[in-house]
């Protein structure tokens, strides 16, 4: 992890750090990776369009090449890209998402739309349709629905959980896996200030720019950078208690870190059920690194959405 740490300063860090860096890539257009040739090869996948007030979007699902019929009925996990707000699906996703189908799982892959041209608002419709369609084939055919993201991603899944008002898609989710989410758009989280130094990849300057202009606070539509759809965290504890089983996995040299503590306190006080995953050392979304640490949190995250 060491190694990984010291490769990712040199050629990702500069990505954050500044809220400059952060308002040029948000300046120019973006687009999530094509989905690589080897998922073809271990999965049927499939694709279809969502349209709704705020444009129309591409939902991807996966599911795992085997012998039985491509519509057998699957236990389904959605999953939540990260990327910040302002970037797309990359390989690392597709590679999580391939692993997680591998597991026996539908992986439905929702590409939402990026800010600034896009905000919060905009996802929680259209993860209303996707979810709530998630929701009706899991009840039709009796199994079970989960709701997974990473970093930025983590923080739409659960920013949903909590302020949806489509009660019927949400309730039969059975439980929500987070990888480094980040939880609090304002990045003013107890105890971040001080990962700063140790962080490798992400710096609270270029986080804030991004998570401003995912809230919308000036659009028509937007929304404050306290509310819980952006910033979770700020849910009231009776929220937060209503919320399904949940997992988190986090690193030590991640400035989200302190995100991740503050979720597992504040759940396990309300009675919540919670586990936080600690890796000491590990950098942001490590079990999507190909590091020794990462295979084995990616495997944890897995046999914990498919049990």
């Amino acid at each position: 992890m060491k190694l990984f740490a010291a490769y990712v300063k040199r050629t990702r860090h500069s990505t954050w750090a500044s809220a400059d860096r952060v308002r040029e890539i948000m300046s120019r257009p973006r687009h999530s990776a094509a989905i690589p040739h080897e998922l073809y090869q271990v999965n049927h996948v499939t694709g279809h369009e969502v349209t709704t007030d705020d444009g129309t979007f591409t939902v991807h699902s996966l599911v795992p090449a085997t012998d039985a019929p491509r519509d057998t009925p699957l236990d389904i996990c959605v999953y939540l890209h990260g990327g910040g707000y302002v970037n797309g699906l990359d390989d690392r996703h597709w590679k999580f998402v391939s692993d997680i189908a591998g597991a026996g799982m539908k992986v439905i892959v929702p590409d939402y739309g990026l800010a600034p041209e896009h905000t919060a608002s905009s996802a929680r419709t259209l993860l209303d349709r996707v979810i709530g369609d998630a929701a009706d084939e899991a009840r039709d055919s009796g199994h079970r629905l989960c709701l997974a993201g990473d970093s930025a991603g983590g923080g739409l899944a659960l920013g949903w959980m909590l302020t949806t008002g489509r009660h019927d898609a949400r309730d039969p989710v059975e439980r929500i896996a987070l990888v480094s989410p980040w939880l609090d758009v304002s990045c003013t989280t107890e105890g971040l200030d001080a990962l700063v130094d140790d962080d490798p990849w992400l710096h609270p300057d270029g986080l804030r720019v991004a998570g401003l202009a995912w809230a919308g606070a000036d659009t028509a539509r937007g929304v404050d950078i306290h509310d819980p759809l952006v910033s979770p965290l700020a849910a009231p504890d009776t929220d937060l208690a209503a919320l399904p089983p949940t997992a988190v996995w986090t690193g030590t040299r991640d400035i989200l870190h302190a995100d991740a503590l503050a979720l597992g306190a504040r759940m396990h006080r309300t009675g919540a059920t919670v586990d936080v995953h600690t890796c000491d050392g590990a950098v942001h979304v490590h079990p999507l690194t190909p590091t020794p640490e990462g295979k084995a949190a990616r495997e944890e995250v897995i046999r914990w959405l498919s049990s």
